[in-house]
């Protein structure tokens, strides 16, 4: 008596399974990099939560993030106050349209904002020689779904910032976090983003 083949699909799905665990660990930061060095300028809107031990409630921000290449960073505040910031090269601008003030400080002398500016700058700019100069670089996942692990090499840098860790897909940014030595945390999270 013939014996009727079974159904195929668990050595298909084997096989999907294995290419896509393939296709995953082939997907490397020169990947990631290569993807956002594709991408000129983008814009979305955020949502910051910063912790604390000196704030009574973790503090809220909502505004918009706009990058320009080749290290434009703009982050303009609209809630629960206002406030632009621009990093452009070694020096960030403050401005506070409420107070009419403007300040403007060199990223050296904010080790915080640098490892932001840093890790932001270099990873939407899509250098990875900049990221490796300043960051032990990690990334985990694959295309679709990744999540890039950045950990301070100058000693001074590594005195205020624990790490910063940077989610998203393909070369769309969806969340970043930094994680200060004193215990301070920033969740940002990216959301409506435009080429």
């Amino acid at each position: 008596m013939a014996r009727r083949a079974g159904p195929r699909w668990p050595a298909a799905l084997l096989l999907l399974a294995a290419c896509r665990l393939a296709a995953a660990a082939e997907f490397g930061p020169a990947d990631l990099m290569q993807a956002f060095a594709a991408v000129p300028a983008a814009q979305a809107s955020f949502v910051e939560i910063r912790r604390s031990d000196i704030l009574r409630a973790p503090l809220e921000l909502k505004g918009t993030l706009h990058y320009q290449r080749p290290g434009r960073l703009e982050r303009r505040v609209v809630s629960p106050y206002q406030e632009v910031t621009r990093i452009e090269g070694e020096r960030v601008t403050i401005e506070n349209p409420a107070r009419g003030q403007v300040k403007s400080y060199s990223l050296a002398a904010l080790p915080a904002a640098l490892a932001l500016a840093e890790g932001l700058r270099a990873t939407l700019a899509g250098d990875l020689a900049s990221l490796e100069r300043h960051y032990r670089v990690r990334l985990e996942g694959g295309r679709d779904a990744w999540t890039l692990s950045l950990a301070p090499r100058d000693p001074a840098l590594a005195g205020a910032v624990v790490g910063v860790w940077l989610t998203g897909s393909a070369a769309r940014l969806a969340r970043v976090e930094i994680e200060e030595t004193a215990g301070d945390r920033v969740t940002m999270t990216l959301s409506d983003q435009q080429p």
